[in-house]
């Protein structure tokens, strides 16, 4: 049976593009990635004095952008060549210069296909999204900006990589874990939630990876990791997802879509605390698995107590990562 043949472009952190590449071989796709063209570096001295003069003399920072997209348009043509593919996904469009995303889809035969995987209020994409056969954002809230209305735009979930299989932890007490980037907003969330679970005699594994000192400075907790060097690669985070009792999410001002913990709580049959109301409305929602919280934590002690409730397989196969590609690619 042929492979189907589709393009990935999308940001390279953390190496979540590699579970996705890695999926989409497990699913059938034959893959090529073009993150690798966000890489940039100066060709000579020149362009660095250049880019020097121009941010620091004629107070211009357009140069480096001008240079940074013409690299990336040389280094897709020559990673493209001749070669045509069915599909290109690109999530986070808004990193990719213009000419590079004509060029993909010019090297599309079937669909060319964007995702916002964040609020379109944070990264914009206006100017781009008429490029799209098919354009899909992960916050409904979206759906009613008024900048779109002129668009088609599909909202669809994240998801959960079924590919990486759950294998049962038995922890000798409840282990309650989370990673994130530091964000002011999430600061005394983070805090009071490590304190309460502390509390209810629960191990606690939240990592921000961070090296900052102004970013370590905002918080008091004792029970927070931090250090740039506990950075996780994706793969390596759903080790700690797996064996964890508990997920936690804090919601970024301005979200409105579920992040990929929900979808693993619901796959590895994870308890899960959330700052992300919305999440209430979704049908894997269940009181004894989901617990959301706004100002306090004061059901926290018999939400830990209640039992796990399993959710319909059919509806945790909804969000599989097959699921999830079959239904943007059709």
């Amino acid at each position: 049976m042929t492979r189907k043949t589709i393009i990935l472009a999308m940001p390279p952190s953390n190496g979540i593009v590699e579970l996705i590449e890695k999926n989409l071989q497990f699913h059938g796709y034959e893959v090529i990635r073009i993150d690798s063209i966000l890489k940039f570096k100066y060709n000579n001295l020149w362009e660095r004095i250049y880019q020097f003069l121009h941010k620091h003399i004629s107070r211009n920072n357009t140069y480096k952008a001008k240079l940074k997209a013409r690299q990336s348009l040389h280094k897709a043509q020559k990673l493209l060549a001749n070669n045509y593919y069915e599909y290109t996904l690109v999530i986070r469009p808004d990193i990719y210069p213009q000419k590079v995303l004509a060029l993909l889809k010019r090297h599309t035969t079937n669909k060319f296909i964007g995702y916002q995987w964040d609020g379109l209020n944070r990264f914009p994409v206006k100017d781009i999204i008429h490029l799209f056969d098919q354009f899909f954002i992960f916050d409904h809230t979206d759906l009613t900006n008024p900048d779109y209305q002129d668009y088609q735009l599909r909202s669809i979930t994240n998801f959960y990589f079924d590919m990486v299989q759950p294998h049962h932890v038995k922890n000798n007490k409840p282990q309650a874990y989370y990673v994130g980037d530091h964000q002011v907003c999430r600061v005394a969330a983070i805090e009071y939630c490590a304190q309460k679970l502390a509390e209810n005699e629960v191990d606690i594994r939240f990592i921000i990876p961070t090296s900052k000192p102004k970013d370590i400075k905002c918080y008091k907790s004792k029970y927070i990791t931090f250090g740039k060097q506990n950075r996780l690669s994706y793969y390596d985070n759903l080790k700690y997802v797996n064996s964890a009792d508990i997920l936690v999410d804090f919601v970024i001002d301005g979200h409105n879509g579920l992040s990929f913990r929900h979808f693993e709580a619901l796959y590895y049959q994870k308890k899960l605390i959330t700052t992300n109301t919305h999440v209430q409305y979704y049908d894997f929602y269940h009181p004894n698995n989901i617990l959301i919280w706004d100002k306090n934590l004061n059901d926290l002690t018999h939400f830990l107590k209640k039992p796990f409730q399993p959710i319909n397989p059919d509806i945790v196969k909804k969000y599989s990562f097959r699921n999830w590609i079959q239904h943007i690619l059709k």
